[in-house]
């Protein structure tokens, strides 16, 4: 399969991955891309090859009248209640968006005879605190709304392959980072570390500072996603998409401060009562072997780029 002369729908696409994902689509394929989303992380202007409806996702009603008429080729589900905290302070708003959307976007496709693929970005919160994070691994999270959520909308993709044919597969998502996520409250750690170096601030580190993550460059998630899409696989397959590398917080922090050369403390603070999770790292030995997926960016190199854009954004 291929993008060229296809239909393309982003939910969410005004977020970091929908960012750099329509860049991709743009620079190497002939594609009609229809982004919808509710700004809930922001708005970015593309050019005019880029169609847009401000729609949430979770609302039933606009969803529907929007695919009366609306039939894509393929369909980016990356639209989310993002994240952790954000779930844990809203955890109504985290199954509106994150459950009612997800039925509410597959109901739709049923009898979608043009669909090729929908492509579901789930999280590798999934996994919880479990000490080898393989896609064949029995999971069960609940220290957060989200995880809890991430992994019915897992649960739904399989229903919806196996009862009514959906061509559908997911991605778990290992801390994606890179151009195009503004720091904030409720937004991923790299982002919100870089401002705080920016402006000389203290960083404050929940936890130990030896807990570990593994930050996965945007546009490597960006290729696994697409690699996905054009792939053979329909049947609710679930991927892993990060860098099987894992780096303590503590070395993020330092690495930050250097890099912006900030004056920065960095202050160990206590743990979040939901936070239990010590060490998180992918294995991505599946997406490798069955999707030829190999994440190629240099995590230095990402960070610095995310830096730049950074600075740049705050100068606007």
């Amino acid at each position: 399969m291929t993008f060229n002369n296809s239909k393309i729908l982003i939910t969410g696409g005004f977020g970091a991955l929908g960012y750099n994902l329509i860049q991709y689509l743009l620079e190497n394929y002939n594609c009609d891309i229809h982004v919808i989303d509710n700004f809930s992380a922001g708005h970015v202007n593309f050019s005019d090859k880029v169609t847009f409806s401000y729609i949430d996702i979770a609302n039933t009603e606009k969803v529907n009248s929007f695919f009366l008429t609306y039939k894509p080729n393929f369909i980016f589900h990356l639209a989310a209640h993002f994240a952790n905290q954000n779930s844990v302070d809203h955890p109504i708003s985290d199954v509106n968006t994150n459950v009612i959307g997800v039925v509410n976007l597959f109901e739709t496709q049923k009898n979608n005879s043009e669909l090729k693929k929908i492509i579901f970005a789930s999280s590798s919160c999934v996994y919880g605190n479990s000490e080898i994070m393989t896609e064949d691994l029995n999971v069960s999270p609940y220290d957060t709304p989200y995880a809890i959520n991430k992994y019915v909308g897992e649960l739904y993709c399989k229903y919806y392959s196996e009862i009514h044919k959906v061509p559908v597969v997911s991605a778990r998502i290992f801390n994606s980072f890179g151009p195009g996520e503004m720091p904030g409250n409720y937004r991923n750690v790299i982002p919100n570390f870089i401002l705080k170096a920016l402006n000389n601030d203290i960083i404050n580190i929940t936890g130990t500072g030896n807990e570990t993550r593994d930050f996965t460059y945007v546009l490597d998630t960006v290729y696994l996603l697409s690699k996905m899409a054009t792939s053979s696989f329909k049947n609710a397959e679930v991927f892993n998409g990060g860098t099987g590398t894992k780096l303590k917080i503590l070395d993020l922090a330092q690495k930050i401060v250097k890099l912006t050369n900030s004056k920065s403390e960095i202050v160990i603070t206590k743990p979040r009562d939901w936070d239990h999770v010590k060490d998180r790292c992918s294995n991505i030995q599946k997406s490798k072997q069955l999707l030829g997926y190999t994440p190629s960016h240099d995590f230095e190199e990402g960070l610095t780029k995310t830096i730049n854009w950074i600075k740049e954004k705050l100068k606007q």
